[in-house]
């Protein structure tokens, strides 16, 4: 990876992998100026649903926070592409699939891809109903996405992936102590944050040629 720069989305900065020029955006999406795609993981619509359904009292404002976020991405960079590297959706379908169905069929001219994760079993109808394919694997350019790290193997681009939920401990003045979703940068792989807004977080420990950058919402940060 060659030495970041600020990119023009706020906040955001822009690094070259594989000799692609991709831009990092503060809450854990990629862009793809080159091939006009975004690249977002584990949304995990759904889970507010999920968790309601067994008594546990949490609204829907977090699967209308990532949503709304996600329209106002499409709307600056206007893709040609999205590419949803897996856990779109936590569990069984709920009606917290309507509005991102809404949201497919109102920029219906994308190109909407799944690359499946161990959570996604949406129905083939409610895919084909919404304008989205999916795949196990996508190979396209220097690039092999897949959801799972563990799915690495030889032969493969440069991988990217999500699933984990990378996160980085972040140490401040007066012992201040901070948990930060992170892009994961290592040698033959990436692995994105999670995209959602109800989602964990798995605090990594990078190696020392691996290259970290956290994401606040508001700005990418080299760690």
């Amino acid at each position: 990876m060659d030495a970041v720069k600020p990119a023009q989305f706020p906040g955001s900065l822009e690094v070259t992998v594989s000799g692609i020029a991709l831009t990092l955006l503060p809450d854990g999406a990629i862009w793809w100026p080159e091939k006009r795609t975004l690249w977002l993981s584990d949304l995990h619509l759904g889970k507010a649903a999920h968790f309601r359904k067994h008594g546990v009292p949490i609204g829907s404002e977090p699967t209308l926070e990532t949503l709304h976020r996600l329209r106002e991405h499409i709307k600056v960079f206007r893709p040609d592409r999205v590419l949803l590297l897996g856990d779109l959706f936590h569990s069984d379908i709920n009606k917290e699939w309507d509005p991102f169905s809404e949201l497919c069929v109102e920029f219906g001219y994308l190109n909407w891809v799944l690359v499946r994760g161990n959570h996604d079993q949406i129905p083939d109808a409610l895919l084909e109903e919404a304008g989205i394919s999916q795949v196990d694997r996508l190979d396209d350019g220097p690039f092999t996405f897949t959801h799972d790290p563990a799915d690495w193997s030889q032969g493969f681009g440069y991988h990217v992936c999500g699933h984990v939920h990378p996160g980085i401990r972040l140490t401040g003045t007066g012992r201040q102590r901070l948990r930060v979703r992170c892009f994961h940068f290592g040698e033959t792989q990436a692995v994105m944050p999670a995209y959602g807004a109800f989602t964990g977080m798995y605090v990594i420990e990078p190696r020392r040629t691996d290259r970290v950058f956290a994401v606040t919402g508001e700005a990418v940060i080299e760690v």
